[in-house]
């Protein structure tokens, strides 16, 4: 009988745990609360009655981006930690998850917070402080989502290039895979009208759930 690979144990452990964090990435992206329509006491109304759901939803959101952050760093020292592929990918990923982490705060722990502290008011003066505070919480967020979505692609892009040099057959396959996806995601970050960048970013998300478990099933 062959000796046991003593890297194999947990190089596959990682590979289960990417995979659990991209499903519950999925999981938690399909159960987002929805926007409120109508006028504006009736988005303060809806968002104040999200309150829980979201404080679930964006706490699940910052609770995966953690443990992929214990991942990658694992996943880098089993592959060499001091390859400057993986030094540069590892610190855009981490200021990445930064910039998404301080976005799920402010949409999912603020803006519901300052929602129920001024919902049912009837004075102009609150609604219009109200106003105020929750289009700056927006504007926040509308800047650190793509800040967030930009550096974890330039991780990603890193990551693939490593694979592109290093690996082949189906190890390949998935660093051009991971190249093609990180550069047009850039790409429509950058050129993308207003008016289309929320499916850049929900592209980027979703790029987001695959990518981590596809890059850890190679070794290099």
């Amino acid at each position: 009988m062959a000796a046991a690979d003593p890297t194999h144990r947990p190089h596959r452990g990682l590979t289960a745990a990417f995979a659990l964090c991209a499903v519950a990435t999925a999981t938690l992206l399909a159960n987002h609360p929805g926007g409120g329509g109508g006028s504006f006491a009736d988005s303060l109304k809806a968002e104040a009655r999200n309150k829980l759901s979201d404080a679930i939803v964006h706490g699940g959101f910052i609770v995966t981006l953690c443990v992929l952050i214990v991942c990658f760093v694992l996943w880098s020292r089993l592959l060499g930690s001091a390859r400057v592929a993986f030094v540069v990918g590892m610190v855009a990923f981490c200021v990445g998850c930064g910039g998404l982490i301080a976005s799920m705060i402010l949409d999912g722990f603020v803006s519901p917070a300052l929602a129920v502290r001024f919902v049912g008011t009837d004075s102009p003066g609150n609604l219009a402080m109200a106003r105020t505070l929750l289009v700056f919480c927006g504007t926040s967020i509308r800047f650190l989502m793509p800040l967030g979505i930009a550096f974890q692609s330039v991780a990603m892009l890193s990551w693939s290039s490593v694979l592109l040099t290093r690996s082949g057959g189906r190890g390949r396959a998935v660093g051009i895979f991971g190249s093609v996806c990180a550069v047009l995601l850039i790409v429509a970050l950058l050129a993308a009208p207003a008016k289309l960048t929320t499916h850049v970013l929900l592209a980027g998300i979703g790029v987001q759930v695959v990518a981590p478990r596809c890059l850890p099933s190679y070794k290099v």
